[in-house]
């Protein structure tokens, strides 16, 4: 695992909710699909609700980044595309409306 993400994740087991938080952003602004796991393992074991709703939104960002990125990449139709993008808006404006 990178060890910038590694670090991240170390932190999703800390006792303090505000550093879990934390190292959930962080792991989504870095957007590396190697976070997917942890982040679900949070989504599914966190004992704060607000946490692991975090730990899921941020998993979809991720995880529909990297299908739009893959889509892109191997030459996917304007209609796929539109449709990934479609998805990672509402993702995101669901997000935005949590906080």
């Amino acid at each position: 695992m990178n060890p910038r993400i590694a670090a991240w994740v170390s932190r999703l087991k800390d006792a303090s909710v505000t550093v879990r938080r934390e190292a959930i952003q962080e792991l989504e602004a870095i957007g590396d699909p190697e976070a997917l796991i942890p982040l679900a393992q949070v989504f599914c074991t966190d004992p704060d609700p607000e946490t692991r709703l975090l730990a899921q939104k941020s998993g979809k960002v991720i995880y529909f980044n990297q299908l739009r990125k893959q889509q892109l990449e191997s030459g996917a139709s304007e209609e796929e595309r539109r449709r990934a993008a479609e998805i990672l808006a509402k993702a995101q404006a669901k997000k935005l409306r949590r906080r």
